[in-house]
């Protein structure tokens, strides 16, 4: 029975140290290949990012608007590598744990350090069910986040 015990408990060790989490919601629509999961940042490196993005952080987080533009949009799609045709960050409405003046103002500023990696973001992307739960987000950014907490629980904290 110990060594069943020890077992499990290595195998859940090494399923929380995965680098590409993702949580699966309630939705049992299996067509929705993207929408009510949670996404880890996919570039770690602003070399990484193309340069037409990075020239263009400079109009990122320009205000406090929830939906965001061309820029923002496509910066978001570049570092967590979701496929546009599955789902597109440009004019979505979108949460974040700070708000998106900061979060824009923290990418700049360690871009122009040059010296650190992209900033520890995860995405939330809902589907429509989540969507109109969570009051017509879209998605939800998380920012060096140090625990992964469940879709259903970030749906309802959007709500209030």
């Amino acid at each position: 029975m110990k060594k069943i015990f020890i077992m499990a408990f290595l195998e859940i060790l090494a399923f929380s140290c995965s680098p590409c989490h993702k949580c699966n919601s309630n939705n049992s629509d299996m067509s929705m290949r993207v929408l009510g999961r949670e996404h880890e940042l996919q570039v770690r490196n602003f070399s990484e990012i193309p340069q037409d993005v990075l020239d263009n952080l400079d109009k990122m987080g320009m205000d406090s608007s929830l939906v965001l533009n061309e820029y923002e949009g496509r910066y978001f799609n570049c570092i967590f590598n979701i496929d546009p045709q599955d789902f597109s960050f440009v004019g979505k409405t979108v949460g974040f744990t700070t708000d998106k003046i900061d979060y824009f103002k923290d990418t700049y500023e360690r871009f122009c350090c040059n010296s650190t990696p992209v900033g520890g973001s995860g995405v939330y992307i809902f589907n429509a069910t989540q969507k109109v739960e969570s009051g017509g987000y879209d998605a939800f950014i998380t920012m060096w986040s140090k625990f992964a907490i469940p879709i259903e629980e970030v749906v309802k904290r959007l709500k209030k």
